[in-house]
């Protein structure tokens, strides 16, 4: 590892746009509010994030470099030009943890790749949260991300991930777009068996957080608020 590079610091962010304040341990902060260089997915976003977390750089000073799931691997060395340089640079996901379910990945791996010093901070994940509050196995388990769009193919993949926690005894845990959160759960309850379980994590941190774990069976028979536009992750265990 080359001591002449900066360092690429990975910094989570807050979950809830309605409860900022002491998400995040004051090691964190106190790192993230003296970083100068940041790549992030919305230049928008982050500097909203930095100026509520009150970083000592001024936010006309902040510079920022933007990672997509759009960005061509071929400019991803491009980023990493600060830390050639000696800067540190702090990267950013959209919300929760950098690199967990976020391109950031490609980022963390050319740091890798090019010897540069990678330090993960601590704060929220999301799934790991709804894990934690789903009760089900955190020995194994597996995040597959958002499921298919189309309703067969939902339903399909549904019913493989019940077969796959059956086989392993692995929580599956995934999610969906806020405004289609309705739609996965009326179609989980239709199509999983009455003795799987299921719950969902929805606006962790935030002041209408609700997590709710039980069997299918349990869930047809409860009242269930509305997921509609609401942040929201899935675990499932047969």
């Amino acid at each position: 590892m080359n001591s002449e590079l900066g360092t690429l610091f990975l910094v989570p962010c807050h979950l809830s746009e309605d409860n900022k304040s002491n998400i995040l341990p004051a090691y964190t902060v106190e790192i993230a509010q003296d970083l100068i260089h940041w790549v992030a997915e919305n230049e928008k976003t982050a500097r909203r994030f930095l100026r509520d977390m009150g970083t000592k750089v001024g936010l006309n000073d902040l510079q920022f470099s933007l990672l997509t799931k759009d960005t061509k691997p071929e400019h991803v060395k491009s980023l990493l030009q600060p830390l050639f340089e000696g800067h540190s640079v702090g990267l950013m996901s959209e919300a929760g943890c950098p690199a967990v379910a976020d391109p950031g990945n490609i980022l963390v791996a050319a740091a890798h790749q090019w010897g540069i010093r990678v330090v993960p901070l601590v704060g929220p994940s999301s799934i790991l949260m709804a894990l934690m509050a789903s009760g089900m196995s955190g020995q194994q388990f597996a995040f597959h991300g958002y499921l298919p769009i189309d309703r067969e193919q939902r339903k399909k993949a549904l019913l493989e991930l019940e077969m796959n926690a059956k086989k392993r005894k692995q929580t599956q845990i995934f999610m969906e777009t806020p405004f289609r959160n309705d739609a996965l759960l009326e179609d989980a309850l239709k199509w999983l068996q009455p003795s799987t379980r299921l719950s969902a994590s929805v606006d962790l941190t935030g002041s209408t957080e609700w997590n709710f774990s039980g069997t299918v069976a349990q869930w047809r028979k409860s009242e269930i608020p509305s997921l509609h536009k609401r942040l929201a992750v899935f675990c499932l265990l047969a």
